[in-house]
């Protein structure tokens, strides 16, 4: 899906950040108690904030299990407790640098990169929710890796440009532009830059200054998904993502244009 190398070039610095906390979420920008020990025996046990903490532990004999001591011996104070064995989080590491192939698909390293945290059940461990679901940058489209994936390679033709652009009372707030080669790869990553645009008009006149745009600069845009910050919130908290964006289409709240054949077909 991701070129091994992808350029991310000329990116609005407000736009990405935008798009970033509408897509993703970061362990690191959680309130967090981290314990650290060495074949059970306690290196540090600290808050993210350096906060006052309880600690209950002595030891750590079942890694899951002191986890979530730690959590509710501090109620409210954490979002997430970690448990980390030292040499567990340095084999980790070391496995996942040697599994890195220069020719292989960015994301295909990164998705093998979390997965790879479920062979360690007792040296990397978080609760509530398990160290995959928890740890580094999770991305919170409520849609799958694989259904994101399938989406990109049956919907979207090869040399084109998908644009995706998010609006906040009449003004660009966030964009995405991503080019696909013919190999249904993404090659390149960057924004819709402000500069370049006029904004005049409501949301909808400004979605096709933008499309005009891609085209300028890039591949020609196949896709282009406009819309309000509300209704990109409410369609990512969306279980069936199909029928959300048909009623949102309809009620003229997302607007899709232009729109892939295969993509028409559905709607």
């Amino acid at each position: 899906m991701l070129h091994e190398n992808p350029p991310m070039l000329n990116i609005d610095v407000n736009h990405w950040r935008n798009m970033q906390a509408l897509f993703l979420q970061s362990a690191k920008g959680k309130r967090r108690i981290v314990v650290i020990h060495e074949k059970g025996e306690l290196l540090k046990v600290v808050h993210s904030d350096r906060i006052a903490i309880v600690n209950p532990l002595f030891k750590v004999d079942d890694a899951l299990a002191a986890a979530k001591k730690v959590y509710e011996a501090n109620p409210g104070k954490a979002e997430f407790v970690m448990v980390l064995e030292r040499r567990a989080v340095e084999k980790y590491f070391a496995e996942v640098q040697d599994s890195w192939k220069a020719e292989e698909d960015l994301d295909v390293y990164v998705h093998r990169m979390f997965a790879k945290l479920d062979d360690y059940p007792e040296g990397i461990v978080t609760y509530p929710d398990k160290a995959r679901d928890t740890l580094g940058l999770q991305w919170k489209v409520g849609a799958s890796y694989e259904a994101v994936d399938a989406v990109l390679k049956n919907l979207v033709p090869v040399n084109t440009t998908i644009l995706l652009a998010v609006f906040d009372h009449n003004q660009a707030w966030g964009s995405l532009v991503l080019e696909v080669d013919e190999q249904k790869k993404i090659c390149d990553i960057t924004t819709a830059d402000p500069r370049d645009l006029l904004g005049s008009g409501d949301w909808k006149e400004m979605s096709k200054e933008m499309v005009n745009w891609v085209n300028r600069k890039f591949f020609p845009c196949s896709l282009g998904i406009f819309t309000d910050l509300a209704t990109a919130r409410e369609f990512i908290a969306a279980s069936d993502k199909l029928a959300e964006l048909k009623k949102l289409v309809a009620a003229g709240k997302v607007l899709l244009d232009p729109m892939p054949s295969e993509l028409q077909k559905l709607l």
